[in-house]
Parts: structure tokens; sequence; C-alpha cells
């Protein structure tokens, strides 16, 4: 495997994306947005800690909420006042965060050590003495030191990051203050769902859990890699398994009503998703897409997830609804591998209500669909090679692909050619997801007899004898009508079945 610059890696049936749109920065006066709340009627306050305001977002305008834009210091930045007034008078320090609460909202107020209320069109301080501390008690009795990220439970409790102290910290309705969980290593981000606080523990590059009530924190999702510098930890960027999947300093988290979650990844650019025990990148920055640069964070509701870009200043709105497609019924049989496929960012529609399930496959997009498979073993992985066909050329969308698959003796010409336009047959997809399991040092091996259930068995090629087995052999392919159909060509559907099948194998 080499690493290389990757060319342009585009195909309109093939991009590694989700719907996306984006408020623009100049609507934020070019602020470095931070925590953001869905309201009830849909719209959203969002933190800015450039500004030091809470803006509102309603459709595409945006106005200021709370907190007054102060004259700016020698760095052009404005300078961040702590002072409690009615709400357009009223100013932050560094307004993090901002959740519902009570009858009103609440924002964290890191750099002033405090957490602030916005209701009736004023700004108060909730909890906080404003005195770097660790204190429990209500109202001023409290302290912290940098709180950050917030979110509330069914029974209507605040929780706070305490992310200076390492600590998650519960203000109830009567406004007490109390420490819930210590040990963690700078936590931030948090959402609630089921009675558990799931934290985006930045310092760690993991998401921590913290059972209610008793405040219990165990590891969730992410392997934290120790540097050499006590406290330090290693970030980096892989999906797969709780246990074995990485993060880089992931800052957001949300949690959407089916209990999935939703990461603002931001020491990889990347929004991740946590469901079934799995991790799964849904949108990343690449050389032809700029954002999420330094997602931070999240909010959910319904099938639009919210994600702040503090870089950017722009808020990116994605579509998370697991089947958009017109023309894949929900009792068709690839409707399920279809809308993980799609979950996981392996491919999309080849328009936005499209998917053409029944579209032949070409060996350029097999190639390139299994080389984004390869990547979630290793995302700061950029796959290439170095064996050259003729009718490659050396920056089309799928040469990197070809070029690695090659290398790894995944793929083979004819004649010397790759033939990147011809329909890939349901025998040559065995094949080379057979191989490329071979590569991976998984176990390949099958039952002699897999094929015997097939009228067609003797139809099957030599040289994918054993691919064939091996697929059958793992229910990774399924016959048509009891027929295997090795010449035929594999569709978009059945391509994406058997990925899926494959990966859920392994």
């Amino acid at each position: 495997m080499k690493r290389r610059l990757l060319p342009l890696f585009l195909a309109l049936s093939l991009m590694l994306s989700v719907p996306v749109s984006a408020l623009k920065a100049e609507d934020f006066r070019q602020g470095k947005l931070s925590g953001l709340a869905v309201a009830e009627d849909g719209e959203l306050l969002v933190s800015d800690t450039y500004n030091k305001v809470v803006w509102r977002v309603a459709g595409e305008t945006v106005t200021q909420y709370a907190g007054a834009i102060s004259a700016a210091g020698l760095s052009g930045e404005p300078t961040g006042i702590y002072r409690d007034a009615v709400a357009d008078k009223a100013y932050f320090k560094e307004p993090w965060d901002v959740e519902k609460f009570l009858d009103g909202y609440a924002v964290t107020d890191a750099d002033a050590n405090v957490v602030r209320y916005i209701m009736g069109g004023r700004v108060y301080t909730l909890a906080g003495s404003g005195k770097v501390g660790s204190a429990d008690g209500a109202d001023k009795r409290a302290s912290f030191r940098h709180p950050t990220g917030l979110t509330t439970d069914a029974d209507g409790n605040l929780y706070v990051s305490d992310t200076g102290n390492g600590m998650i910290r519960r203000i109830a309705k009567d406004g007490k203050v109390t420490t819930i969980a210590r040990g963690l290593n700078a936590p931030m981000g948090l959402c609630c769902y089921d009675k558990v606080l799931y934290v985006a523990e930045t310092g760690r590059s993991r998401i921590a859990k913290v059972t209610l009530p008793n405040g219990q924190v165990t590891a969730f999702a992410g392997v934290s890699d120790a540097a050499e510098e006590a406290g330090e930890y290693y970030g980096g960027f892989v999906d797969g398994a709780l246990n074995t999947a990485h993060f880089d300093h992931p800052q957001g988290i949300a949690a959407g009503a089916d209990g999935t979650l939703y990461v603002a990844d931001t020491g990889n650019s990347a929004v991740r998703a946590i469901r079934s025990n799995r991790v799964d990148t849904i949108k990343r920055a690449s050389d032809t897409e700029l954002m999420p640069n330094s997602p931070r964070g999240v909010a959910v509701k319904d099938d639009t997830l919210y994600v702040t870009d503090g870089f950017a200043g722009s808020i990116l709105t994605i579509s998370v609804a697991k089947n958009v497609f017109a023309d894949v019924p929900d009792n068709a049989w690839y409707a399920e591998p279809i809308g993980k496929a799609v979950q996981q960012g392996i491919v999309i529609g080849v328009s936005a209500t499209e998917f053409a399930p029944n579209t032949p496959v070409s060996r350029a997009m097999f190639v390139t669909l299994l080389s984004r498979v390869e990547q979630r073993k290793d995302g700061t992985a950029i796959l290439d090679g170095d064996t050259a066909f003729p009718d490659i050329a050396a920056r089309e969308w799928y040469s990197a692909a070809v070029r690695w698959a090659a290398d790894a003796k995944i793929v083979e010409g004819s004649d010397g050619r790759y033939r990147p336009n011809d329909r890939i047959t349901r025998e040559e997809l065995a094949t080379m997801l057979y191989r490329y399991a071979s590569s991976r040092k998984l176990a390949v091996s099958a039952p002699t007899d897999a094929l015997n259930a097939f009228s067609d068995r003797d139809t099957v090629s030599t040289w994918a004898l054993d691919a064939m087995r091996w697929a059958c052999g793992r229910g990774i392919i399924n016959g048509v009508d009891g027929k295997l159909q090795p010449g035929a060509p594999a569709t978009r559907a059945q391509a994406v079945k058997m990925l899926v099948s494959f990966m859920e194998a392994y």
C-alpha cells in the first residue's frame, strides 16, 4: 500500500458524500461557531466564540439572539467581557455551547468559568462564581474550570462538561450543582440517551459513557493510544467496531431519536456515526470538499444533522435519512444494504432521489468502491500503487484505486489492459473480493459443496471457482432464482449487497 497524493477521485455514482448544504461564514460576521441547539420550531441557536454572541438562525436569516459584540482588541478579535444584562447589552467571554433548559437556554461561558442563562430577554449567571475551582453548591457557591459541552436528561437536569477539571457536573432544576463523574481527560461534547451520558472525551480521542445516576465512567468507542508525554494521547482515523475504531480529539456529539450517535471528529475534519456497535464516517473534508474543516457542535432533528464548522464559520446541514431514493422500495431485498452503504459513505445515488439499483457496475466503479472499504481500516491512508496499465490514464477518478488493487494482486488485466469501462460480472466481482480478503490475511476457506445448490454451477469459470465457493459459503453471494449467473453483469444493487455482506461477515 502506497501513501501518495490521491488524484481527483470523483464519479457521480461513486461520490462518497451525503446531501449537504451550508450557511455562509459572512452570515455570522466571520465568527468561530461552536455549540448549537435546535428549538422546537426548528430554529437554531448557535454560540460564537469569536464574536462572543449567541446567534439565532431561522431558515437563512441570522440575527443576534444574545450578547453584544464588543470593541476589537489588538488582534482584531472582539474583546471578551463578562456582564449580565438585557440580551442585547449583555456580554460573554467565550460562549462555547448552548442548550435548552427549563424555560430558557443555558450557555457555557468557558473563559468566564460560569454557566449563563438566557430567558425573558435577559442574560443571567446560572451557576459559577467566575473563579476557577471545582466546588459544588447552588448559584455562585459552585465553581468551574473552563466549562464547555451541555446536555439535558429526560428529567430536565442540565449536565456540563467541566473540561479543565476533567469532570461532569449536574445542575438540577433548583440550580444546585453536583459533581457526578471525575477522572476524564478534557471532556467536551455531551449528549444523553436512555439514561446514559455520552462524552466526547477530547483529551483521550475517544467517546466515553457515564451511566446515570451512579456516574460510572467507562470507555465506549475509540482506541486511546498513549503518547510519550504523560496524559497525552494520539489521534487516529479508523472506522469499524467500537473497540478498534479511532478518533482524533472529537469535540461534539449528539444522539438521534433511534440512538445513533453523531460525532464531530474535529482532528479528522470529519463527521462520524456510531450505530449497531460500529463507527462509520458519513462526511469528511477532502481535496474537493473543504468542509467540515473543524467541526465542533452537533445537533440532530428528525432526518437532519446540523454541524458547526469553527474554521469556516458556517453550519453544515447533512441529511441522515435512511432511504431517500424513490427507486428503492422499503421492502426490496436490496433496501437495507443500500441504506447501510449510503450511511457508511461507501456510495450514494446517481441523483438526490435515485439510486439506479439495476444499472450495471463497471470494473472501474467496483475497484473504487473496494478501495473505500479498505480505507475504512485506516482513514489516514491514501491508496495508490505503481502498476501501470496502458488503458488507465494517470489521473482518472479511478486510476489510483486500480494501481492500489493491482499492486495488492486484487485485480489483473486482460491482454495487458485493465478494461475499466467493461461491465464487471458476478464472478469477477466475487474474485476481486476473494483476493482482497486474502490480501488482508482473512480466512477464505469454503466447503467444496458450496455451489451444489445452484443448477448452473458448471458455468462458473475455472479461475473463479474458489472465489465463488467462498462467496456462496460466506453468504456474500446468493442465487437469482436458484442460479448463480456467474457471467451476468453485476448491478449496483448486487455490488452493494455483496460489499455490505462481506463487511458484516468479517
